[in-house]
C-alpha cells in the first residue's frame, strides 16, 4: 500500500513522523522525508546515524556536469511514497525529484531490506526529462555519522589503508584550486582502481560499520568521504560516506538499477567486515591454481636491463651473474625488465630484442643458464599500453586505443629520470588498447608464444590490475560510454590464462596490482605497495593470491622492512636502486634475506602455502610485538597446524605469552640480526604441556612457532 504516513505493517515508534525497521539484530528509524535517524546493532547500541538524506543524483545538461539534485532541497512537506513489505524492508519512491524549485520528469526508488546484521539497499531510477542525463549518483549515504568514539577507517586503497580519525583528515585538507571545497572537503577513492576491492569498514572497539557494493559484473565505483562545513541549521555536520555510481541515464532511458548495496553495524573485529565481503566474491571469485613451482617461490630480483632515459644497466651475457648474486640471498628468480629495443617504457608493444643488450642467441643462452640451475626468468611486457612512436601504433593501435567522451584518445607520459635532468623534458607518451579488442588479445597471446620459446618461467604483464577509462569509441563494437573495461580486462587474463595451460601448464602468468577482480586470473601479483601499508585487508579477505612485497631498495632498515613482508606473508620483490643493480650491492639485506628464505623453505607448507588468518587463532600478550598467523589449508575447521611469525622493532628486548587453544607448541626458530645491542638469541619457552609460550625477542629478530593438535598432551 501508498501512504504518506507510518504503516501498521512496520514496527513504529511512539511518535508518528518516523518509520522503524528491525530484526533481531538491527533497527533502523526513518524520518517521513527519508531521512536516517537510527542505525543500529542491537547488541552494541551505537547509532551510526545523523539525521541526513540517503542519496543525491547529478545531471548534465549540455556543457553543465555537474548539476546537484538532493531530498535537503525540496519543497517543505514534499514526502516520498512509502510502500511497507514486512517489519524489515520498505521502498520509498520520489515520483519526480525537484531542481531550483521545480519539478524535473526524474523518479528515485530505493528499497531497504534487513538481513540479519546488515542492511541491503536498492536504488532505481528513471530520466524522462528532456535536454538532460542523469551522469551519477550517491547512495547508500550515511551523512552527520555519529564517530564519537572515532573508529579507524579501513579503506581497500592499494590492499589496504587504515585512517585513525576521518574526521581531521578532511577537516585539515588543504583547499584546492580544482575542486569544489567551499562547498565540503572530500576524500574520494576509485574502484577498481587504485582501490582494489569495493568495500571498506570503519572499525573500534568490538564493533563497526560496513560498506560493500556487492555488484557483478563490476562497475567503476567511487567510494566517498565529506565533510560539510558548519551552517545555522547544522553546528556540526560531521562526516558522510557512501558510494557512487555512474548510470549514465540519458533522457527516455526508463530504468537504471542497483540492488547491490549492503552497510552493516557488525560486532567484533574488522576481521567480521572482510568476511563479510569474501563471502559475497565467493559468488564469482575463481581461486587462483598457480603451477606447483611457483607455490613455493621466495621471490625475484626485478631488474632493469636498459632503463627508460638509455642507461643499459646489464646485457644479456650478465644473466648467469645476476642468478649468482640473488642466489646468494636464496632468490633465484628473475623478473626481467627492459630487456627489449630501446629499453623499458619505450617502444611498446614492438617487443624485439635489443642489439645493444646483446643478441637473440645471448638471451636465450643466459635465459637456459637459470634454467640449470632451477632458476627462472619472468617476461616481461606491459599489459595496457601502447607508445605513440611505435610501429604497432602507427599501423593497428591508433585504431583500438581507448577514446574519451569527446573522441580524444586517452593518452599517458612517463617522466623517469637519470643522473640528469634533461630526460625530465622528455617524456614518453602511451595510448591504453581497449580491452575489447581482439588484436590486442592476439598480441598478447604472442608474448606467450615468445616466452614459451625462449624457455621463460612465466610472462608478467605490467598493470593490468589498474582500471582502464571508460571507452567511447564505437567502432569497437561496445557501446558509446562503456565502462566495462576492467571487466574485460579481467576476461583478457581468464582467456589467457586458459591459452598458457593448453600450451604450457607449467607456464605461470602474472599482474602489477592486486584488484579482485583480474587478481583471480593471475598465478601470482606484483604487489603495488611493501609491508608497511595495511596490506592485511587484502590478505586475509583473498590469501589464495600471491603477494610480494615493494620498495625495499637497499640496505635501510632490510632486516625490519623484510620481516613485516614475511610476518604478511608476502614474498620479496629485490628491487636494489628501483631495479638497477643486483642483491649484491646490499650487502646487509642479502644476509638477512638468505636468513629468511631458508625459514621460507622449512616452513613452505604453512608459510607460502598456507592460508593466511592474520591475527586470529591464537592470544599474544604484547601489543608492540607484530604477530600473523598462517593456517593449514588444508584444514577446513580451522583446526589445523598453525604458523605463528612474530617481530618488534620497539626496544632492544621485548617479552609476549603465546597460547593457541587446542594446540600445542611443535616447533619454533628466531633469527637475530648481527650488531644486535648485545642479544645473541631469541628465546622461547613453553610450559610442560607447550600451550603457553613465552617468547624473548629481541629488536628486528624474526621467530616462528608451530603449534599442532597432534602433540597435545
Amino acid at each position: 500500500m501508498d501512504l504518506l504516513s507510518p504503516s501498521p505493517a512496520v514496527s513504529t515508534t511512539d511518535t508518528a513522523d518516523t518509520y522503524t525497521l528491525s530484526n533481531a539484530h538491527l533497527e533502523l528509524v526513518l524520518a517521513l522525508d527519508g531521512r536516517l535517524l537510527r542505525l543500529v546493532n542491537r547488541n552494541m547500541g551505537h547509532n551510526y546515524a545523523g539525521n541526513a538524506h540517503l542519496w543525491r543524483v547529478y545531471l548534465q545538461e549540455d556543457n553543465e556536469l555537474d548539476i546537484e539534485i538532493a531530498p535537503a532541497t525540496f519543497p517543505t512537506g514534499l514526502l516520498p511514497r512509502l510502500v511497507c513489505h514486512a517489519s524489515d524492508r520498505l521502498t520509498l519512491t520520489w515520483p519526480m525529484i525537484w531542481r531550483d524549485g521545480q519539478p524535473t520528469d526524474i523518479e528515485v526508488e530505493i528499497d531497504i531490506l534487513l538481513e540479519e546484521d546488515e542492511v541491503r539497499w536498492g536504488i532505481q531510477l528513471s530520466n524522462r526529462q528532456s535536454g538532460v542525463t542523469l551522469r551519477e549518483v550517491h547512495f547508500p549515504l550515511i551523512g552527520n555519522m555519529n564517530m564519537n568514539h572515532t573508529p579507524t577507517l579501513i579503506t581497500s586503497q592499494l590492499g589496504g589503508d587504515r585512517i585513525p580519525d576521518l574526521r581531521e583528515k578532511l577537516v585539515s585538507k588543504p583547499k584546492l584550486y580544482v575542486t569544489s571545497d567551499h562547498l565540503f572537503s572530500a576524500f574520494t577513492l576509485e574502484y577498481p582502481h587504485t582501490t582494489h576491492l569495493n568495500a571498506f569498514t570503519f572499525t573500534g572497539e568490538g564493533e563497526g560499520l560496513y560498506f560493500g557494493c556487492h555488484r557483478h559484473p563490476i562497475e567503476p565505483t567511487v567510494h566517498q568521504f565529506r565533510h560539510y562545513p558548519e551552517t545555522a541549521e547544522s553546528a556540526s555536520p560531521g562526516v558522510e560516506a557512501g558510494f557512487v555510481l555512474f548510470p549514465h541515464l540519458a533522457a527516455g532511458e526508463d530504468r537504471w538499477t542497483c540492488k547491490d548495496y549492503v552497510v552493516s553495524p557488525y560486532c567484533g573485529t574488522w576481521h567480521v567486515a572482510a568476511r563479510k565481503y569474501r563471502a559475497w566474491a565467493d559468488t564469482w571469485f575463481r581461486k587462483p591454481s598457480p603451477p606447483v613451482w611457483l607455490r613455493r617461490l621466495n621471490g625475484w630480483q626485478r631488474i632493469i636491463l636498459q632503463h627508460q632515459y638509455g642507461i643499459r644497466h646489464y646485457r644479456y651475457e650478465d644473466l648467469p651473474q645476476i642468478h649468482q648474486d640473488g642466489a646468494r640471498a636464496g632468490i633465484n628468480t628473475f623478473l626481467m625488465f627492459g630487456w627489449h629495443r630501446r629499453g623499458m617504457d619505450n617502444n611498446y608493444p614492438d617487443y624485439v630484442t635489443d642489439p645493444r643488450l646483446g643478441t637473440e642467441e645471448e638471451l636465450r643462452r643466459g635465459i637456459e643458464a637459470f634454467n640449470r640451475e632451477g632458476g627462472h626468468v619472468f617476461l616481461y611486457a606491459n599489459g595496457r599500453l601502447i607508445d605513440t612512436t611505435s610501429e604497432y601504433y602507427q599501423t593497428i593501435g591508433r585504431r583500438i586505443s581507448i577514446k574519451d567522451v569527446y573522441g580524444n584518445e586517452v593518452r599517458d607520459a612517463y617522466k623517469f629520470q637519470g643522473a640528469g635532468n634533461f630526460s625530465l623534458t622528455a617524456a614518453r607518451t602511451f595510448v591504453m588498447a581497449c580491452p575489447s579488442s581482439p588484436e590486442w588479445f592476439e598480441l598478447l597471446c604472442g608474448l606467450v608464444d615468445k616466452a614459451i620459446d625462449w624457455g621463460c618461467h612465466s610472462l608478467f604483464l605490467d598493470q593490468m590490475g589498474v582500471a582502464e577509462y571508460p571507452c567511447c569509441d564505437t567502432s569497437h563494437g561496445h557501446p558509446p560510454f562503456w565502462s566495462g573495461t576492467m571487466q574485460q580486462k579481467a576476461d583478457i587474463l581468464r582467456r589467457l590464462r586458459d591459452y598458457m595451460r593448453k600450451r604450457d601448464p607449467k607456464l605461470a602468468l602474472g599482474i602489477e596490482w592486486p584488484a579482485d577482480i583480474t587478481a583471480q586470473h593471475a598465478d601470482y601479483v606484483h604487489n603495488a605497495v611493501g609491508g608497511e601499508s595495511f596490506i592485511e585487508w587484502f590478505r586475509y579477505i583473498f590469501p589464495e593470491v600471491i603477494l610480494t612485497d615493494r620498495e625495499i631498495r637497499d640496505d635501510t632498515n632490510a632486516e625490519w622492512l623484510v620481516n613485516l613482508s614475511v610476518v604478511k606473508g608476502l614474498r620479496s620483490d629485490v628491487e636494489i636502486y628501483r631495479c638497477r643493480k643486483t642483491i649484491a650491492e646490499a650487502p646487509r639485506y642479502e644476509s638477512w634475506l638468505m636468513q629468511v628464505n631458508t625459514l621460507r623453505q622449512k616452513y613452505a607448507e604453512l608459510l607460502l602455502e598456507g592460508r593466511y588468518v592474520d591475527t586470529e587463532g591464537f592470544v599474544h600478550s604484547n601489543a608492540t610485538i607484530i604477530a600473523r598467523a598462517f593456517r593449514d589449508s588444508a584444514s577446513k575447521n580451522d583446526d589445523g597446524d598453525l604458523l605463528i611469525v612474530a617481530t618488534q622493532r620497539h626496544a632492544d628486548e621485548q617479552i609476549a605469552k603465546f597460547t593457541v587453544p587446542g594446540l600445542t607448541l611443535k616447533s619454533w626458530d628466531g633469527i637475530v640480526p648481527r650488531g644486535n645491542g648485545g642479544t645473541k638469541n631469541a628465546l622461547v619457552e613453553s610450559d610442560s604441556e607447550g600451550t603457553e609460550v613465552s617468547v624473548t625477542l629481541p629488536r628486528n629478530a624474526l621467530v616462528l612457532l608451530h603449534f599442532s593438535k597432534y602433540l597435545l598432551r
